[in-house]
Protein backbone atom coordinates (compact mmCIF):
# COMPACT_ATOMS: atom_id res chain seq x y z
CA UNK A 1 0.00 0.00 0.00
CA UNK A 2 1.15 3.45 -1.13
CA UNK A 3 1.90 6.08 1.74
CA UNK A 4 -0.91 8.39 1.70
CA UNK A 5 1.27 11.46 0.85
CA UNK A 6 2.34 9.88 -2.19
CA UNK A 7 0.20 9.94 -5.11
CA UNK A 8 -0.05 5.97 -6.67
CA UNK A 9 1.49 5.72 -10.13
CA UNK A 10 0.01 4.05 -12.94
CA UNK A 11 1.20 0.31 -12.85
CA UNK A 12 2.63 1.20 -16.94
CA UNK A 13 4.88 3.98 -15.70
CA UNK A 14 6.53 2.17 -12.41
CA UNK A 15 7.50 -0.86 -13.37
CA UNK A 16 10.10 0.67 -16.26
CA UNK A 17 11.25 3.27 -13.53
CA UNK A 18 12.24 0.65 -10.94
CA UNK A 19 14.30 -1.16 -14.01
CA UNK A 20 16.04 2.24 -14.46
CA UNK A 21 16.95 2.32 -11.05
CA UNK A 22 18.11 -1.63 -10.62
CA UNK A 23 20.15 -0.95 -13.71
CA UNK A 24 22.41 2.60 -12.02
CA UNK A 25 22.92 0.75 -8.84
CA UNK A 26 24.22 -2.39 -10.55
CA UNK A 27 26.82 -0.13 -12.86
CA UNK A 28 28.02 1.80 -9.23
CA UNK A 29 28.88 -1.23 -7.31
CA UNK A 30 30.14 -2.88 -10.55
CA UNK A 31 32.58 0.14 -10.83
CA UNK A 32 33.37 0.04 -7.54
CA UNK A 33 34.14 -3.77 -7.49
CA UNK A 34 36.57 -2.76 -10.92
CA UNK A 35 38.50 0.01 -8.96
CA UNK A 36 39.00 -2.59 -5.94
CA UNK A 37 40.30 -4.92 -8.44
CA UNK A 38 42.61 -2.58 -10.15
CA UNK A 39 43.40 0.20 -8.45
CA UNK A 40 46.76 1.17 -6.57
CA UNK A 41 48.22 3.51 -4.21
CA UNK A 42 51.73 4.98 -4.38
CA UNK A 43 53.90 7.41 -1.77
CA UNK A 44 55.33 10.46 -4.67
CA UNK A 45 58.31 12.31 -2.72
CA UNK A 46 58.64 15.68 -5.15
CA UNK A 47 62.30 17.26 -3.38
CA UNK A 48 61.50 15.94 -0.12
CA UNK A 49 57.98 16.53 0.12
CA UNK A 50 55.83 12.69 0.57
CA UNK A 51 52.33 13.34 -1.22
CA UNK A 52 50.38 10.05 -1.65
CA UNK A 53 48.87 9.44 -5.07
CA UNK A 54 46.14 6.74 -6.08
CA UNK A 55 46.30 5.34 -9.75
CA UNK A 56 45.79 2.78 -12.36
CA UNK A 57 48.54 0.82 -14.37
CA UNK A 58 51.44 -0.58 -13.60
CA UNK A 59 54.19 2.01 -14.26
CA UNK A 60 55.65 4.58 -12.77
CA UNK A 61 54.51 7.03 -15.63
CA UNK A 62 51.04 5.90 -14.56
CA UNK A 63 51.59 7.13 -11.29
CA UNK A 64 52.92 10.26 -12.64
CA UNK A 65 50.03 11.06 -14.47
CA UNK A 66 47.82 10.54 -11.42
CA UNK A 67 49.44 12.94 -9.66
CA UNK A 68 49.85 15.28 -12.67
CA UNK A 69 53.27 15.73 -12.77
CA UNK A 70 55.62 16.15 -15.59
CA UNK A 71 59.37 15.56 -15.56
CA UNK A 72 62.21 17.46 -17.41
CA UNK A 73 65.10 16.48 -18.84
CA UNK A 74 67.20 17.63 -15.83
CA UNK A 75 65.04 16.33 -13.47
CA UNK A 76 65.72 12.97 -11.94
CA UNK A 77 62.96 9.93 -11.08
CA UNK A 78 63.57 7.03 -9.13
CA UNK A 79 62.82 4.41 -10.04
CA UNK A 80 62.88 5.14 -13.75
CA UNK A 81 59.64 5.97 -15.01
CA UNK A 82 59.15 3.09 -17.55
CA UNK A 83 60.03 0.71 -14.27
CA UNK A 84 56.87 -1.54 -12.85
CA UNK A 85 55.69 -0.48 -9.76
CA UNK A 86 52.93 -2.25 -7.33
CA UNK A 87 50.23 -1.29 -4.98
CA UNK A 88 52.57 0.96 -2.29
CA UNK A 89 55.54 1.87 -4.31
CA UNK A 90 57.55 4.61 -2.98
CA UNK A 91 58.71 7.11 -6.08
CA UNK A 92 61.02 10.33 -5.57
CA UNK A 93 61.36 13.23 -8.32
CA UNK A 94 64.04 15.12 -8.01
CA UNK A 95 64.08 18.73 -9.94
CA UNK A 96 66.98 19.67 -12.20
CA UNK A 97 68.55 23.01 -10.96
CA UNK A 98 70.87 24.57 -12.77
CA UNK A 99 74.21 25.99 -11.50
CA UNK A 100 76.52 28.61 -12.34
CA UNK A 101 79.47 27.81 -10.77
CA UNK A 102 83.19 29.77 -10.56
CA UNK A 103 85.67 27.57 -9.20
CA UNK A 104 88.99 29.88 -8.90
CA UNK A 105 87.49 32.18 -11.09
CA UNK A 106 86.44 29.80 -14.07
CA UNK A 107 82.82 30.06 -14.64
CA UNK A 108 81.28 26.75 -15.78
CA UNK A 109 77.00 26.12 -16.06
CA UNK A 110 75.95 22.57 -14.56
CA UNK A 111 72.75 20.66 -13.41
CA UNK A 112 72.21 19.38 -10.24
CA UNK A 113 69.00 18.01 -8.39
CA UNK A 114 70.40 18.92 -4.98
CA UNK A 115 67.89 20.75 -2.74
CA UNK A 116 71.08 22.37 -0.48
CA UNK A 117 74.56 23.78 -1.53
CA UNK A 118 76.26 21.34 0.61
CA UNK A 119 74.32 18.27 -1.71
CA UNK A 120 75.51 19.86 -4.78
CA UNK A 121 79.02 20.48 -4.49
CA UNK A 122 79.33 16.64 -3.40
CA UNK A 123 77.40 16.05 -6.95
CA UNK A 124 79.82 18.20 -8.72
CA UNK A 125 82.70 16.09 -6.98
CA UNK A 126 84.04 19.46 -5.32
CA UNK A 127 84.11 17.42 -1.95
CA UNK A 128 87.68 18.55 -0.19
CA UNK A 129 87.76 20.23 2.85
CA UNK A 130 88.17 24.06 3.04
CA UNK A 131 86.49 25.48 0.04
CA UNK A 132 85.65 28.75 0.88
CA UNK A 133 82.03 29.36 -0.89
CA UNK A 134 79.78 32.57 -1.73
CA UNK A 135 77.24 30.91 0.20
CA UNK A 136 76.30 28.64 3.48
CA UNK A 137 76.21 25.08 2.37
CA UNK A 138 72.79 24.97 4.30
CA UNK A 139 71.37 26.99 1.71
CA UNK A 140 68.63 25.94 -0.56
CA UNK A 141 68.77 26.24 -4.13
CA UNK A 142 65.83 27.51 -5.93
CA UNK A 143 64.43 26.00 -8.62
CA UNK A 144 65.31 28.79 -10.88
CA UNK A 145 68.83 28.27 -9.75
CA UNK A 146 72.11 29.47 -8.36
CA UNK A 147 75.35 31.35 -8.56
CA UNK A 148 77.96 30.18 -6.84
CA UNK A 149 81.38 30.83 -6.36
CA UNK A 150 83.87 28.78 -4.97
CA UNK A 151 87.78 28.70 -3.99
CA UNK A 152 89.77 26.08 -3.45
CA UNK A 153 92.77 26.20 -0.67
CA UNK A 154 96.07 26.40 -2.30
CA UNK A 155 99.91 26.25 -1.00
CA UNK A 156 101.57 29.19 -0.34
CA UNK A 157 104.94 29.89 0.28
CA UNK A 158 105.38 33.10 2.58
CA UNK A 159 108.34 34.83 3.75
CA UNK A 160 108.23 38.14 5.72
CA UNK A 161 110.25 39.12 8.85
CA UNK A 162 113.06 37.24 8.47
CA UNK A 163 110.63 33.87 8.35
CA UNK A 164 109.04 31.47 6.20
CA UNK A 165 105.81 30.06 6.51
CA UNK A 166 103.97 27.45 4.24
CA UNK A 167 100.37 28.01 3.98
CA UNK A 168 97.07 27.08 3.20
CA UNK A 169 95.12 29.75 1.24
CA UNK A 170 91.55 30.43 -0.08
CA UNK A 171 92.44 33.96 -0.77
CA UNK A 172 91.90 35.19 -4.47
CA UNK A 173 94.50 37.68 -4.73
CA UNK A 174 98.24 38.35 -3.14
CA UNK A 175 97.02 41.50 -1.19
CA UNK A 176 94.20 39.44 0.17
CA UNK A 177 96.50 36.17 1.06
CA UNK A 178 98.44 38.46 2.88
CA UNK A 179 95.73 40.34 4.85
CA UNK A 180 94.47 36.42 5.48
CA UNK A 181 98.06 35.22 7.14
CA UNK A 182 97.69 38.41 9.32
CA UNK A 183 100.81 40.69 7.53
CA UNK A 184 100.19 43.93 7.70
CA UNK A 185 102.28 46.58 5.30
CA UNK A 186 103.21 50.05 5.44
CA UNK A 187 103.67 52.16 2.94
CA UNK A 188 107.37 51.54 1.62
CA UNK A 189 107.24 48.11 2.08
CA UNK A 190 107.76 46.04 -0.83
CA UNK A 191 105.91 43.04 -1.67
CA UNK A 192 107.71 40.33 -4.73
CA UNK A 193 104.58 40.25 -6.35
CA UNK A 194 101.65 42.91 -7.53
CA UNK A 195 98.90 42.50 -4.91
CA UNK A 196 96.40 42.06 -7.75
CA UNK A 197 98.11 39.17 -9.28
CA UNK A 198 95.67 35.87 -8.15
CA UNK A 199 96.93 33.48 -5.98
CA UNK A 200 97.72 29.83 -7.62
CA UNK A 201 99.27 26.57 -6.45
CA UNK A 202 102.74 27.26 -4.55
CA UNK A 203 102.85 30.38 -5.34
CA UNK A 204 106.02 32.22 -3.34
CA UNK A 205 105.11 35.61 -2.21
CA UNK A 206 108.29 37.27 -0.38
CA UNK A 207 107.84 40.67 1.56
CA UNK A 208 110.75 43.16 2.20
CA UNK A 209 110.60 45.48 5.30
CA UNK A 210 111.82 48.61 4.35
CA UNK A 211 112.47 51.83 6.43
CA UNK A 212 114.80 55.20 6.28
CA UNK A 213 116.75 57.30 8.28
CA UNK A 214 118.80 60.55 8.36
CA UNK A 215 121.92 60.91 9.88
CA UNK A 216 123.92 64.32 9.81
CA UNK A 217 127.65 64.73 9.61
CA UNK A 218 130.05 67.51 9.54
CA UNK A 219 132.65 67.29 6.24
CA UNK A 220 135.72 69.80 5.60
CA UNK A 221 134.82 71.91 2.99
CA UNK A 222 138.78 72.59 1.31
CA UNK A 223 139.42 76.34 0.00
CA UNK A 224 140.87 77.25 -3.10
CA UNK A 225 143.65 79.50 -4.35
CA UNK A 226 143.12 82.99 -5.46
CA UNK A 227 145.76 84.56 -7.79
CA UNK A 228 146.03 87.65 -8.93
CA UNK A 229 148.14 89.45 -10.76
CA UNK A 230 150.56 91.43 -9.42
CA UNK A 231 152.80 94.05 -11.77
CA UNK A 232 155.58 94.81 -9.50
CA UNK A 233 156.54 91.11 -9.40
CA UNK A 234 158.22 89.68 -12.35
CA UNK A 235 156.43 87.43 -14.29
CA UNK A 236 157.06 83.93 -12.94
CA UNK A 237 157.36 85.14 -9.22
CA UNK A 238 154.53 84.68 -6.89
CA UNK A 239 154.09 85.79 -3.45
CA UNK A 240 151.47 84.90 -0.87
CA UNK A 241 149.42 87.34 0.28
CA UNK A 242 146.96 85.13 2.51
CA UNK A 243 146.69 81.98 3.85
CA UNK A 244 143.76 79.94 3.02
CA UNK A 245 141.05 77.76 5.61
CA UNK A 246 139.03 74.78 5.33
CA UNK A 247 135.30 75.16 5.69
CA UNK A 248 132.88 72.81 7.62
CA UNK A 249 129.35 71.74 5.58
CA UNK A 250 126.82 69.68 7.14
CA UNK A 251 125.40 67.14 5.14
CA UNK A 252 122.27 65.15 5.52
CA UNK A 253 122.46 61.79 4.46
CA UNK A 254 119.40 59.77 4.12
CA UNK A 255 119.72 55.82 4.05
CA UNK A 256 117.35 52.93 3.08
CA UNK A 257 117.44 49.96 4.92
CA UNK A 258 116.00 46.85 3.71
CA UNK A 259 115.30 44.39 6.08
CA UNK A 260 118.01 45.72 8.18
CA UNK A 261 120.74 46.24 5.55
CA UNK A 262 121.56 49.20 4.28
CA UNK A 263 120.56 49.20 0.90
CA UNK A 264 121.23 52.90 -0.36
CA UNK A 265 122.75 56.56 0.93
CA UNK A 266 122.15 59.66 -0.25
CA UNK A 267 122.44 63.09 0.39
CA UNK A 268 119.41 65.48 0.63
CA UNK A 269 120.57 68.86 1.83
CA UNK A 270 123.51 70.54 2.50
CA UNK A 271 124.28 74.15 5.25
CA UNK A 272 127.43 75.57 5.33
CA UNK A 273 128.73 75.91 9.02
CA UNK A 274 131.73 77.65 8.15
CA UNK A 275 132.38 79.14 4.83
CA UNK A 276 135.90 78.40 3.58
CA UNK A 277 138.55 81.14 3.43
CA UNK A 278 140.63 80.95 -0.17
CA UNK A 279 144.07 81.37 -0.30
CA UNK A 280 145.43 84.29 -2.36
CA UNK A 281 148.19 84.69 -3.92
CA UNK A 282 150.31 87.13 -6.41
CA UNK A 283 151.37 86.46 -9.30
CA UNK A 284 153.97 88.64 -11.06
CA UNK A 285 153.10 90.03 -14.61
CA UNK A 286 156.44 92.64 -14.50
CA UNK A 287 158.50 91.83 -17.52
CA UNK A 288 161.52 90.17 -17.08
CA UNK A 289 164.99 92.19 -17.33
CA UNK A 290 167.52 90.87 -20.48
CA UNK A 291 169.34 87.67 -19.06
CA UNK A 292 172.90 88.28 -19.37
CA UNK A 293 174.87 85.78 -22.32
CA UNK A 294 175.31 82.30 -20.23
CA UNK A 295 178.76 81.27 -19.85
CA UNK A 296 179.72 78.22 -21.68
CA UNK A 297 179.69 75.53 -19.20
CA UNK A 298 182.79 74.02 -18.17
CA UNK A 299 184.09 70.04 -19.57
CA UNK A 300 183.24 68.64 -16.34
CA UNK A 301 179.33 70.21 -16.60
CA UNK A 302 177.76 67.32 -17.51
CA UNK A 303 179.45 65.52 -14.41
CA UNK A 304 177.50 68.67 -12.22
CA UNK A 305 174.32 68.04 -13.63
CA UNK A 306 173.96 64.68 -12.71
CA UNK A 307 171.12 63.96 -9.94
CA UNK A 308 173.89 63.99 -7.05
CA UNK A 309 173.39 67.91 -6.62
CA UNK A 310 172.67 71.34 -8.51
CA UNK A 311 174.24 71.84 -11.81
CA UNK A 312 177.63 74.02 -10.97
CA UNK A 313 177.50 77.61 -12.46
CA UNK A 314 174.25 79.10 -10.54
CA UNK A 315 175.63 81.08 -7.61
CA UNK A 316 173.21 79.66 -4.79
CA UNK A 317 175.08 76.33 -4.34
CA UNK A 318 175.29 76.58 -1.21
CA UNK A 319 171.94 76.63 -0.23
CA UNK A 320 169.99 74.16 1.52
CA UNK A 321 167.88 73.08 -1.76
CA UNK A 322 167.21 69.76 -0.07
CA UNK A 323 165.19 71.97 2.81
CA UNK A 324 163.42 74.00 -0.06
CA UNK A 325 162.33 70.53 -1.90
CA UNK A 326 160.78 68.79 1.35
CA UNK A 327 158.73 71.69 2.05
CA UNK A 328 157.22 72.40 -1.54
CA UNK A 329 156.56 68.71 -2.60
CA UNK A 330 157.90 66.45 0.19
CA UNK A 331 161.14 65.32 -2.02
CA UNK A 332 159.23 64.01 -4.57
CA UNK A 333 160.23 65.23 -8.04
CA UNK A 334 157.12 64.13 -9.88
CA UNK A 335 154.81 65.62 -7.26
CA UNK A 336 151.51 67.49 -8.83
CA UNK A 337 149.68 70.08 -6.32
CA UNK A 338 145.94 69.15 -6.27
CA UNK A 339 145.10 72.06 -9.59
CA UNK A 340 147.36 70.61 -11.52
CA UNK A 341 149.25 74.00 -11.47
CA UNK A 342 152.37 73.53 -9.77
CA UNK A 343 154.86 70.61 -10.29
CA UNK A 344 158.31 68.62 -9.83
CA UNK A 345 160.30 68.88 -6.57
CA UNK A 346 160.12 72.90 -6.32
CA UNK A 347 156.28 72.75 -7.64
CA UNK A 348 157.17 74.90 -10.80
CA UNK A 349 154.46 76.72 -12.90
CA UNK A 350 155.04 75.41 -16.42
CA UNK A 351 155.73 78.99 -17.77
CA UNK A 352 158.29 79.60 -14.67
CA UNK A 353 159.58 76.43 -15.84
CA UNK A 354 159.90 77.13 -19.45
CA UNK A 355 161.23 81.22 -18.34
CA UNK A 356 164.29 79.56 -16.63
CA UNK A 357 165.51 77.33 -19.88
CA UNK A 358 163.08 74.16 -18.68
CA UNK A 359 161.56 72.05 -21.52
CA UNK A 360 158.21 70.15 -21.48
CA UNK A 361 156.94 69.15 -17.69
CA UNK A 362 158.99 69.60 -14.94
CA UNK A 363 157.88 66.22 -13.59
CA UNK A 364 159.65 64.52 -16.36
CA UNK A 365 163.03 66.07 -15.66
CA UNK A 366 165.60 64.19 -13.49
CA UNK A 367 166.37 65.59 -9.65
CA UNK A 368 169.74 67.51 -10.86
CA UNK A 369 167.98 69.18 -13.48
CA UNK A 370 165.00 70.43 -11.47
CA UNK A 371 167.19 72.14 -8.84
CA UNK A 372 169.80 73.80 -11.40
CA UNK A 373 166.64 75.28 -13.06
CA UNK A 374 165.43 76.14 -9.62
CA UNK A 375 168.66 77.50 -8.61
CA UNK A 376 168.38 79.80 -11.70
CA UNK A 377 164.85 80.74 -10.84
CA UNK A 378 166.34 82.24 -7.16
CA UNK A 379 169.59 83.71 -9.07
CA UNK A 380 166.81 85.84 -11.06
CA UNK A 381 164.42 86.33 -8.60
CA UNK A 382 165.57 85.41 -5.26
CA UNK A 383 163.47 83.27 -2.40
CA UNK A 384 160.27 85.04 -2.72
CA UNK A 385 159.68 82.43 -5.62
CA UNK A 386 158.84 80.06 -2.96
CA UNK A 387 156.33 82.31 -0.39
CA UNK A 388 155.64 79.95 2.13
CA UNK A 389 159.26 77.52 1.86
CA UNK A 390 161.48 80.14 0.65
CA UNK A 391 163.20 80.71 3.95
CA UNK A 392 164.46 76.71 4.28
CA UNK A 393 166.78 77.93 1.95
CA UNK A 394 168.69 79.40 4.47
CA UNK A 395 168.60 76.56 7.27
Amino acid sequence: MNPPHLPALPTAVRRPALVVLLTALVLVLLGATGWALTGKDATLSIDGQPREVSFRGGTVSAVLDAADVSVGEHDSVVPSAGARVEDGARIAVRRGRQLELVVDGQKRTVWVTAASVDEALDQVGLRQPGLALSASRSRGIPLEGLTLEVVTPKRITLTADGVTHERQSTATTVGAALVEQGIALDADDRVSLPQTDPVVPDLAINVARVASERVDEDVAVPFTTERRDDPALLVGVTRQVSAGKAGVERRTTERVIVDGAVESTSVVATTTVTAPVNRVVSVGTKPKPAAAPRVAAAPSAPAAAQDSGPRAGTGSAGLNWAALAQCESGGNPRAVNPSGTYRGLYQFSLQTWRGVGGSGDPIDASSGEQTYRAQLLYDRSGAGQWPECGRRLFS
